[in-house]
């Protein structure tokens, strides 16, 4: 058995080391004029085996990412790609939402760039490399980097919150808080639901409920009811925000909606394999991104997913519409 001192000298080490190493793959000059290559990483392994989903349902799904793949690769750069290989990753991402019917996945680009090792031999780096990711068929988003839900509603997997600020672009194009994209069929019932504020302090009731600490539950319960007292009846069947009490349950509309998942926006005579619904974050602010790209060149950088993100806009959004089954 090591010893816990021992223990913490190896942890110190590998941390020196991966710094180290970090460091000096920094340091390595980039080849920003290599012509690189893409390819795709297929898999069809891509969704757990509880799901359902059969062999059939998946290698027709492949085909439909590589279809997707195709239309993102139409941007310049990864068109005429220089200094770094492109690589189309796919992972599996929950398929128990409730409600749910298409295959979900994440298609993760990774953008390797191409340096020259200090032996003066040409190699690229595909540990970790920077990456943007879609998702499809995921009516509810993930609460990390690339997704814009701040999650389940008092854990409450129905309920979630998405940004106040929603704009549609042009038909089946929505975009939340100027940066989170939704591609969708707008010919359909509504992708989301407005959850009422009835709705949401019910929600809060059944949680605070199950609190096991006494105090805590009675001075929540008070708190909810005095709140739930103080709403006008009005409101009662409006949109819940989540603002304004207490209880953070109110009307104001420059705060984050609670929303929940419509199962009716699928169309099920569809295959389980179609693309019905995609969800990506893009920065429609291209001065900011033009700001980063010159901040990293001027540290001797060349930060190709930057470059990629500022060159995607609304032309590369738009091609994506087509993809959505019908």
């Amino acid at each position: 058995m090591i010893c816990i001192g021992m223990k913490q000298k190896i942890i110190t080490l590998i941390m020196f080391l991966g710094v180290v190493m970090t460091t000096e793959a920094q340091e390595l000059p980039q080849l920003t004029d290599k012509p690189g290559t893409f390819q795709i990483l297929s898999r069809t392994d891509y969704t757990s085996p509880d799901c359902g989903f059969t062999k059939t349902d998946l290698a027709a799904n492949l085909q439909r990412i590589t279809d997707l793949v195709s239309v993102v690769r139409q941007n310049p750069v990864l068109s005429d790609i220089r200094g770094f290989e492109g690589r189309a990753r796919i992972y599996n991402v929950s398929c128990k939402d409730n409600g749910g019917y298409g295959i979900p996945s994440r298609i993760s680009f990774e953008f390797c760039d191409w340096h020259r090792n200090k032996d003066g031999t040409e190699s690229y780096s595909f540990i970790e490399p920077p990456e943007w990711s879609l998702i499809i068929n995921k009516l509810k988003p993930n609460t990390n980097r690339w997704h814009f839900s701040s999650g389940d509603f008092l854990g409450d997997k129905n309920f979630f919150t998405v940004p106040d600020q929603k704009e549609t672009v042009e038909s089946g194009i929505d975009v939340y808080g100027g940066e989170c994209f939704v591609i969708y069929d707008p010919d359909r019932p509504p992708y989301w639901l407005p959850v009422t504020v009835d709705e949401a302090f019910n929600c809060k009731r059944e949680y605070w409920k199950k609190e096991p600490n006494q105090y805590n539950r009675d001075y929540m319960m008070k708190t909810i009811e005095a709140d739930y007292a103080a709403t006008p009846v009005s409101d009662r069947n409006k949109p819940a925000r989540m603002c304004c009490t207490m209880s953070e349950i109110g009307t104001d509309p420059k705060s984050p909606q609670i929303v929940k998942i419509n199962p009716e926006y699928w169309d099920r005579s569809l295959p389980k394999s179609a693309i019905q619904f995609i969800y990506f974050r893009s920065v429609t602010n291209k001065e900011y991104l033009r700001g980063l790209i010159r901040e990293a060149k001027d540290r001797g950088q060349t930060p190709f997913e930057t470059i990629f993100e500022e060159e995607f806009d609304i032309d590369d959004i738009r091609a994506l519409t087509p993809l959505i089954g019908k």
